[in-house]
């Protein structure tokens, strides 16, 4: 799989748009559409970027290695599950969970868990 598979796939696990992840990014969305197409290298600092975004190596990026895929980001998505399933009205409150690390959702997740039993125990 090539580069530009592998951030399709990355992308669409966070159900980001083309235009999302370049924003993300801050590159333009038609460099985006040329990297995921293949059609244009990727330059050093931008896979260095895209590594950070999806908190995966660039040795994955770059098919070198397939160990860890999508480990935080499955990590992630537990939590950011648990958070909308369990705590359906913070979703307002956390609509850029995708953007925070698995310790950051996992602390939020701990935090919000906390918070309802303290008020359950004064209620």
């Amino acid at each position: 799989m090539d580069i530009g598979n592998r951030i399709i796939q990355l992308r669409e696990a966070k159900h980001w748009s083309q235009k999302e992840l370049a924003k993300v990014a801050q590159i333009n969305v038609s460099v985006m559409n040329r990297i995921e197409a293949g059609d244009r290298p990727i330059r050093g600092d931008e896979l260095s970027r895209f590594a950070s975004i999806f908190e995966v190596s660039t040795d994955f990026l770059l098919g070198r290695t397939n160990e860890g895929k999508l480990k935080t980001n499955d990590e992630k998505q537990q939590f950011i599950e648990k958070i909308q399933e369990e705590f359906p009205e913070a979703e307002l409150m956390f609509n850029d969970l995708a953007n925070f690390t698995s310790k950051d959702i996992q602390d939020v997740y701990d935090y919000i868990k906390f918070k309802k039993s303290q008020n359950e125990n004064n209620a």
